[in-house]
Order: C-alpha cells, then structure tokens, then sequence
C-alpha cells in the first residue's frame, strides 16, 4: 500500500467535538480525510475514489471577509462561529428558520425536524431577524433562503416573504419539500405574488422507492404536481436531491432527463451528497457516503458524455472542495451546450480581479449570479432579439452540487470560507454545516430544537 499526505488541516472528533488535526491522505490513489482523537481515537472517510479528481480541482480563489466579526476567536474552529475574526468569506445566502415543525418525518433531516415539533419564530423575531442582516451586509443585501423543517406549514408564510421583499431582499428563495406546493391549487401562485424567486425542492429521483427509502412515503406524483404548479405560476424550481449510495445514486441521469423535460419550469438540479448530521435513521450509514467527486463522475457517466466532467468546476469565491457549477443550453435538437466554459463565461459566478476591483463589486456578483440563474422566461409578444433571447432563457439551466460537511468530513479550512450561512437564534452568522453539525449520538454543536 502506498500512502502519502496531500494537505494538513483541522477538523474535529465526532466523538467530543474537539478540534483536531487532519489530513487529506492518498492510499492507492484514494484520498481519505483522517484523524486522531487522543481520547477517542482515529476516524476516516472518503473524499474521492480517485486522487487525480481530488489534485486537479482547484481554482484561483476570491475571499471577501465579512463586514463585521461579532464573536471573538477562543476555542478555535469551529467553536467561536458568529462570524469570529478569523473568518474568510462573507455569505452569499443566509438560511432564516422560520419553524422545526414538517409535515414529514424522513430519515435524513439535517434539522431532525417532525410533525410533532413546536418551535416557530413570530412576525416580530423574523423582522427582526431581517434587519440584523440589512445591518450585517453589505452595499448589496445577502441572498435569503427561508427554510426550517418545513416552512410552508406555516400559513404566514406568504407574509413573511413579502416582508423580506418590503425591506429591499432582492432574492428570496423558498426551501420546501414541494408537498403544499403540489397538494394546494393556487398556492405556488400566492407565493409568487408574494415575492418568491425560486423554488428549492427536495426531490430525491424519479421512482418512488426512492422517496420510500428516504422520506417514508411515495411522493413522486406529489413532486409532478407541484412543478405543474409552479409552472402555471411561473414560479422557477431547482431539484434538490439528497444523494445517498445504493439508494439513488444509479438515477442520477434519470433525474436529469426529467429536468429536461421540464426545462421551461425546472432551472437546475442542486445535487447534495448525504452528510451524516441532524437525524439519520432507516439503515443509513457511513458506507453510503456519496461524495462531490462521486456525484461529477456519475453526472457524466450516467448522461453518456453529453455532460461532461470537466464543464463542472469549482465556484470562485468560498473553497473550492465545497461546490460545483456549470451552465448550460438545451439546443432545438434536444443536444446539450456548455454555455458557462464558452469564451468569456468561466468563473461567471465570480469575476476575476481584473475585471471587478472592488470587493462590493465581487459580493454583487456572487450574489447576483444566484439570483438570476434560476430565472423562468417572461412572457412576450415581440419578434426578432426578444424572441431568442426569451428562447435562450426558456431552455437554460443550471448543473450545481454542495458537499456538506459533518463530524467525519468537516475541514476548518472549509468552514472559514463558508459562504451559506444561517442566522442563528442569537442573531450569530454560523456556516451551514457548523449550525447543523452533530456528534456520533446527534447532539449539535448549534442548533437548538
């Protein structure tokens, strides 16, 4: 066996939580991510089955530091989140969770929520919450993602997206599993109106043994028909399926083909591979772990090609082990166009120094690229440029995943540069994957239930 040391870094136990030293290790030309708790011992994952996807994935990296550090650096990564002084990377989206309650009990729910939870923000907090982050942003207001449990149980719903509107957000998007969306007529229209500029849709494939598998129910026919919903609203959505080993991930392509299909409503299928944090139930284990590099070779395969590896590259801005990107065309004869590596477009969802000087300039971009990139077309009646323009956007869409981190997988290095955060209940600005990070037994770091 051979064995060498690519990158040092820190992590922490999943055992105690403690910060420790890590490192990304070749054996045999995998990269494992290992660790040594002087109390709890040593723990491995993997990062990619083949060490040449894991070398070459690099970009030249943007970091913008927040406007303000709020918390101070004590106990190191990831301990002092808030953000402290030592973080590198502003947000380009920040989570509010209006509510743990769900109208599902799925055995992999980063926010162990249920139908029996009783937690909601009011009216009061969440404004509140909204103008903490109109102090915290800068010149250009973060993204905001409204997410839980599940926030469409909640019948204000509609109301606090208009808030958001009313206080110069942008870009809100909706985190739902799509259940009210498909099961009430009219609802995705009131959600429209109500200022709602995409759709995030937990949709995990296109059979039902899948949603059996991981959400307890079949809901395949449910998912169809809130995306004939949003469709009739005009309201974009975005795939976003959770990807777990021997469960879902031979359905990768099919998942594509279907956005295909539906490519003037679906704008994008947000690939996560599953991350062993909140509640992870029903047989699911770390053999399953799915990682990024898995999911871009399974993208590429499973398409026969027409999707290949290398359009899929790393965002420019927060670390580049956290994402991947890539846009594309749907031509008349059904071919697919790389539109985000032509000449002039690569690293569209961040500019390069030379062309953006400034760091307000770099953050508008970042966060103006989410915002339009889930875009539906406009309804017009003119000929000629309008037309092919309108035409381009109807049969565009967007190819991202997200790697989450958990006890196992979690690089300080990442989390330093994380740029989707949440605002706590403390009003701290805590990355994504530090908020909702679990021990072995499912006690968190942060979130309180």
């Amino acid at each position: 066996m051979t064995s060498m040391t690519l990158t040092e870094t820190f992590s922490i136990c999943p055992v105690c939580l403690k910060t420790i030293r890590a490192a990304y290790i070749n054996r045999d030309n995998t990269v494992y991510f290992e660790k040594t708790c002087d109390e709890h011992g040593g723990f491995s994952c993997v990062t990619s089955r083949d060490a040449k996807d894991f070398e070459s994935w690099h970009t030249d990296v943007i970091n913008i530091k927040p406007k303000d550090a709020l918390i101070q650096t004590s106990k190191g990564c990831p301990h002092d989140c808030g953000p402290c002084e030592g973080h590198i990377q502003t947000a380009c989206c920040v989570l509010i969770d209006i509510t743990d309650k769900c109208n599902q009990n799925c055995n992999i729910c980063f926010a162990s929520a249920s139908p029996e939870k009783k937690r909601e923000l009011s009216l009061s907090e969440i404004e509140q919450k909204y103008d903490e982050l109109i102090r915290l942003s800068e010149e250009r207001k973060f993204n905001i993602q409204i997410s839980g449990g599940e926030p469409t149980v909640r019948e204000d719903l509609p109301q606090i997206v208009k808030m958001a509107k009313d206080k110069g957000f942008e870009y809100v998007q909706l985190n739902t599993n799509g259940k009210r969306l498909g099961l009430e007529a009219g609802f995705a229209h009131t959600l429209k109106q109500a200022g709602v500029d995409a759709v995030f849709m937990q949709f995990d494939g296109t059979a039902d043994d899948v949603y059996e598998k991981l959400r307890g129910g079949k809901l395949l026919e449910i998912k169809k028909q809130a995306i004939e919903n949003c469709r009739e609203a005009k309201l974009p959505v975005a795939l976003v399926p959770t990807l777990v080993r021997s469960v879902n991930d031979n359905n990768i392509g099919d998942m594509i083909q279907f956005m295909l299909e539906n490519v003037d409503v679906v704008k994008g299928i947000h690939f996560q591979p599953v991350s062993f944090f909140g509640r992870v139930t029903g047989g699911i284990g770390e053999e399953q772990r799915f990682t990024m590099f898995d999911t871009i070779n399974e993208i590429e395969r499973q398409t026969g090609g027409a999707i290949s590896k290398t359009d899929l590259a790393p965002i420019s801005t927060g670390h580049n082990l956290c994402c991947f990107y890539a846009n594309y065309l749907k031509q008349e004869d059904g071919s697919i166009l790389c539109t985000s590596t032509m000449a002039g477009q690569a690293g569209e969802c961040c500019v390069a120094e030379q062309c953006c000087p400034s760091d307000i300039e770099i953050i508008s971009k970042d966060r103006d690229f989410v915002l339009k990139k889930w875009k539906m077309a406009e309804a017009i009646s003119e000929d000629g440029f309008d037309v092919f323009l309108n035409h381009l956007r109807e049969n565009s869409f967007t190819l991202t995943g997200m790697a989450f981190q958990d006890a196992m997988s979690l690089d300080t290095e990442r989390i330093k540069r994380c740029r989707v955060q949440v605002l706590s209940s403390g009003n701290r600005l805590i990355p994504f994957c530090a908020y909702n990070l679990t021990d072995v037994s499912g006690n968190y770091l942060y979130r309180t239930l």
